[in-house]
């Protein structure tokens, strides 16, 4: 999950540079209203192509999926939750459409992205993941998924943990020794996070690279 959530992050870094790049060029050589109109026609195209890919590809990415991850949480079956065209839709579609300046974030989404990531990890092509593919298992390494993407988001993997425990309620599948799991998946996810952005900038490997929200500096 640390991976996808960089891989989510360099993403909307690069189209956010490039629609800047292109403007920022228009402007030097014709007029700043071009420049205004060239923004704005990128920004639709990428809320326009996330779009696109929501309604006629993966339906089940639409909105950040936190409701319909306490849904799940708690019991409930939510058609297309998960799958493969979901989660390609909510990693690119969340890109685009945080890329193209539309009021949303990446938090609730890496949540529902997570949840996937885990799901799918129980059908990964080894014969000991087939005694967890029950629903009380998959219902919690889901829980530990979305958590690590949580934890990926703001570089806290307590804040991912008690995020989900918060989630699950009333549900009664919440214990002790889960918690101590899910925030063990969370720490993961949030090294991986910090190792990985601290080899793209070149930077000695800290913590101070651990989530992909970025609040600013402060001196």
């Amino acid at each position: 999950m640390g991976a996808v959530a960089f891989l989510i992050d360099i993403i909307v870094e690069n189209l956010v540079l490039w629609k800047w790049a292109i403007s920022q060029m228009i402007i030097e050589y014709s007029s700043w209203g071009y420049a205004l109109l060239t923004f704005v026609a990128f920004s639709a195209l990428f809320g326009g192509i996330a779009s696109i890919l929501t309604v006629f590809l993966g339906p089940g990415a639409a909105g950040s999926g936190t409701v319909e991850l306490i849904a799940y949480c708690n019991g409930v079956a939510y058609p297309n939750f998960f799958g493969a065209r979901t989660l390609f839709v909510k990693v690119i579609g969340n890109a685009l459409a945080v890329a193209s300046g539309l009021c949303i974030g990446k938090e609730g989404p890496l949540a529902h992205t997570g949840a996937i990531v885990g799901h799918a990890v129980l059908y990964m092509p080894f014969s000991s993941f087939a005694r967890f593919r029950n629903e009380k298992d998959k219902r919690e390494i889901a829980c530990a998924g979305a958590a690590a993407g949580v934890a990926a988001a703001f570089g806290s993997p307590i804040g991912g943990t008690l995020f989900m425990y918060e989630l699950s309620h009333p549900s009664t599948f919440w214990s002790f020794g889960l918690t101590w799991k899910i925030f063990f998946c969370s720490s993961i996810s949030t090294f991986v996070l910090n190792i990985l952005s601290c080899l793209k900038n070149r930077e000695d490997v800290s913590i101070t690279n651990a989530g992909i929200i970025k609040f600013g500096s402060y001196e």
